[in-house]
């Protein structure tokens, strides 16, 4: 009987904990959600250093859903995961793709599909596919799924001549603009955004990626929160919220 009333004890705690994320979401009335604010149009800040875009008027519609009030912490992209493992915030929601070894880390709640492209100076040699990145300079974001396929296009026997990592996307525009660099892979709304605001300088040149999941990603422990999440996200594609904000920011509709 002893042995019973521990295990008992024992779940119940385990199902309080699984429970708790939850709650103290909803008892803060705050859901904190960390970005990295170097990835217009998906997520930056304004002139007047509000926190912008995609990501983020859509995580304050799930915020709404969740009948909540959302905070925003911008982190640097190196950190971001650390931190919500370390509970700084409750999720990540920043254009993150879903991999493998994410997922060993954290839980995700898939809500978009996002490709990823090439950008190249105007008037440059295009950059089709990623043979022709042989013998060019990448500028990319470190630590990102970007990063990760120049390198395994290097390991597949494409001759790169350098890859060019930099904390934020911003820097990656920059290098290209000053010729530190040939070509850029990012997401295809990073590059279609930054191409429109410089037409004189950047052209989208090609598809790098094919279109991947992208996620909010939770804490392993959080299943509680997880639930509520996909339960949000299901709500603002199901009554037009989603599409609604997607189109003000791409201009196109969402493949739901």
């Amino acid at each position: 009987m002893k042995y019973l009333v521990v295990l008992i004890t024992l779940l119940c705690s385990i199902n309080s904990l699984f429970a708790n994320d939850l709650e103290a979401v909803l008892k803060a009335k705050k859901l904190r959600v960390a970005v990295d604010t170097t990835y217009p149009p998906m997520e930056f800040e304004s002139n007047d250093g509000k926190v912008i875009g995609l990501d983020v008027d859509l995580a304050r519609e799930i915020a709404k859903a969740l009948k909540v009030e959302v905070e925003f912490i911008v982190m640097p992209w190196d950190g971001i995961l650390a931190g919500l493992t370390s509970n700084r915030y409750d999720v990540i929601m920043s254009s993150m793709n879903i991999t493998d070894e994410r997922k060993q880390q954290v839980n995700f709640v898939p809500y978009m599909m996002m490709g990823q492209v090439f950008v190249i100076k105007k008037g440059g040699k295009p950059i089709k596919t990623q043979r022709d990145l042989a013998g060019r300079v990448v500028a990319v974001q470190a630590d990102t799924t970007s990063f990760n396929a120049l390198e395994n296009f290097k390991k597949a026997g494409i001759d790169i001549k350098e890859i060019k990592a930099f904390k934020g996307a911003t820097e990656t525009f920059s290098a290209v603009k000053s010729n530190q660099a040939d070509s850029i892979i990012t997401d295809e709304a990073v590059g279609q955004y930054y191409s429109s605001l410089d037409v004189k300088t950047f052209v989208v040149s090609g598809e790098a990626i094919k279109p991947e999941t992208i996620g909010i990603a939770v804490k392993k422990s959080d299943k509680q929160l997880l639930h509520a999440l996909e339960e949000a996200v299901k709500t603002i594609k199901a009554n037009g919220t989603y599409t609604k904000v997607y189109k003000q920011w791409l201009k196109v509709a969402p493949k739901l």
